[in-house]
């Protein structure tokens, strides 16, 4: 387990805590009280032990309960890295799957003559060609409910309901049949409290993506990919992605608070909330159900989205990372397999195999290119460095209350977070 240690300033370029504390307090600070997000929780990690572990503010701008390190975030895209990227490691290392297979040889519906060719080292890569995502919801939706256009990029009286920062919605319903208030014999993906989805659309979002028209064979990021990921990983395993990764991963080192659908274990009261008055789902608080759409619908576990925790947590997972798959005595992975995983680099984009690395920018200013990690779309970072040994995570929701905030990025709030972490190596 890592330990909580504050670290004196010392030589060697360890982190000084009496300068990078007083920083986060004030970025933290900065963030909240210029509405970029309610509260968060922050942790850094340096040659496996903790050297800063805080949290700030609330829960939401109308739910005054304040961020404790037990409180789960809805992860967005760490996902990615933190349950899709692990599983395919594993099956990597036990042989079960290579990095140049094709996906058609798990996944028969995408022997198509534009997509049999694709490999697994292509969808890690986003070099698949697939788009970033299919508005699957749009299958679900009666067209005799509204009159078209479903979507417009202004609002007016017939397109009221806000779902991006330039998408409005018209009044809509699904169609008969597609929610249950319980679960039964034909529905049984939980998408928030009294809305059980359809089995049915299973099979349909699989056809989506058999038939969606693919780009180029260049980098576009695609949550698409990671959700093909995920099939070949049930394909091999015959398990959930998400039962799989919390039995090989979260339970054995102890990220009790590492789960998709947070609900089966944990409280509304601990796990922070998401965006208010989802259109898609009934104009509910997202709070203990994952914010992504496609997640959602997909019954909350996606390769791509879905995936809850805390700081504390991560920083776990992510020291095993550092530790080339090794955690408190015990292996997980293979060194060769996180070496190669962690090091590979695309020869057309910045990505490695699943993990972002550092933009040119912050390469060129103090970042290593050796730095690995993964962002989210809720407002959620988590990183490794083994030049300095360091884990760090940034969570927030800054989503909450609209996901069209973008204080956080346009604050450059984790940019200011990471420059004040660089600065207080000694």
């Amino acid at each position: 387990m890592l330990g909580l240690l504050f670290l004196p300033c010392a030589a060697q370029k360890r982190v000084c805590v009496e300068k990078l504390a007083p920083a986060v307090d004030s970025i933290a600070g900065y963030g909240i009280r210029m509405g970029a997000f309610p509260g968060c929780q922050v942790v850094v990690a340096q040659h496996g032990r903790v050297v800063l572990s805080k949290c700030y503010g609330y829960h939401s701008d109308r739910v005054h309960r304040k961020v404790q390190p037990t409180d789960l975030y809805d992860l967005a895209s760490v996902t990615k890295t933190t349950a899709t990227v692990l599983a395919v490691m594993k099956l990597y290392d036990e042989g079960r799957l290579r990095l140049d297979d094709r996906a058609s040889r798990y996944l028969p519906f995408l022997r198509t003559a534009d997509k049999s060719g694709i490999t697994i080292g292509d969808l890690l890569f986003h070099q698949s060609g697939f788009p970033m995502t299919i508005p699957f919801y749009e299958a679900a939706v009666d067209s005799s409910s509204f009159a078209p256009p479903l979507t417009q990029k202004q609002p007016d009286e017939r397109h009221p309901n806000q779902l991006e920062e330039h998408l409005f919605m018209s009044h809509f319903s699904y169609l008969p049949g597609t929610f249950s208030p319980v679960e039964d014999a034909t529905h049984h993906q939980h998408v928030y409290d009294g809305m059980w989805f359809a089995d049915r659309y299973a099979d349909t979002l699989r056809a989506r993506v058999a038939r969606v028209e693919l780009g180029p064979r260049r980098y576009s990021y695609s949550d698409i990919g990671f959700i093909v990921l995920q099939w070949v990983v049930e394909a091999i395993t015959g398990q959930s992605l998400s039962d799989y990764v919390e039995q090989s991963f979260y339970l054995p080192m102890g990220a009790r608070h590492t789960l998709f659908l947070p609900r089966r274990r944990y409280g509304r009261q601990q796990i922070v909330p998401t965006v208010q008055n989802d259109v898609l789902r009934g104009l509910r608080e997202m709070q203990g159900y994952t914010q992504d759409e496609v997640a959602s619908f997909m019954g909350g576990v996606a390769g791509e989205a879905g995936l809850f925790s805390t700081a504390q947590d991560l920083a776990l997972i992510y020291q095993m990372y550092l530790n080339k798959g090794e955690l408190n005595g015990r292996r997980y992975l293979s060194q060769s397999t996180c070496r190669l995983f962690e090091t590979t680099q695309s020869d057309i984009s910045r990505r490695g195999l699943g993990f972002d690395r550092p933009d040119a920018h912050d390469a060129a200013n103090f970042l290593p290119l050796s730095t690995f990690g993964h962002s989210g779309f809720t407002g959620t970072e988590v990183w490794v460095d083994p030049d300095n040994q360091l884990v760090y995570v940034f969570l927030t929701n800054r989503v909450s209350p609209v996901p069209w905030n973008w204080k956080y990025n346009r604050l450059d709030i984790f940019g200011r977070f990471k420059r004040a972490l660089y600065d207080s190596l000694e």
